[in-house]
């Protein structure tokens, strides 16, 4: 496995195991047998899968069958590992527009920083966001001018209500 895979995790390889993309070693459900068994199948022998450590200790399994290599499933991992890195960071930015609204940015400038339209940010992040909390609109924060915010409703069509103080 490549150094980006050294970091999955038992529920990655259990993840990607049940999505089924790939075969489970034959001795993943015998640690008693193997226990170094990583139980990803990198090399068939007839109907028996091994991983690469079970492949290397193997004794009589898969004796006079020919070696089928499958496709290195560290690549699969990595995809999985990069899949929650791009959700985590969605995260980051989510939380850093929640907070730049909050500091009272307007959505054009939102935009500009995360490259879209002041529309395409506002309809991306909006829907999601909990903007119940007065937007200070004034740089100014001694200025108290939260009469005229709006709350973002947290529904899928994004409906707005003015707030009344």
């Amino acid at each position: 496995m490549t150094a980006l895979c050294d970091v999955t995790t038992p529920a990655d390889v259990k993840a990607l195991l049940t999505s089924g993309a790939v075969t489970a070693c034959y001795y993943v459900e015998r640690p008693q047998d193997r226990p170094a068994c990583k139980g990803l199948g990198v090399v068939r022998y007839g109907p028996i899968t091994l991983c690469r450590d079970c492949d290397r200790r193997r004794s009589a399994v898969g004796k006079g069958m020919d070696k089928v290599r499958l496709p290195d499933p560290s690549t699969l991992l990595e995809v999985l590992v990069a899949r929650e890195s791009c959700r985590q960071a969605e995260l980051a930015l989510r939380d850093a527009v929640c907070t730049a609204r909050r500091a009272g940015q307007p959505w054009s400038a939102i935009g500009a920083v995360v490259g879209t339209t002041r529309q395409a940010a506002q309809q991306r992040f909006s829907d999601r966001m909990f903007d119940d909390y007065p937007v200070n609109r004034d740089p100014d924060p001694a200025v108290d001018n939260t009469g005229g915010c709006y709350l973002v409703c947290l529904s899928r069509r994004s409906m707005r209500r003015r707030i009344s103080s």
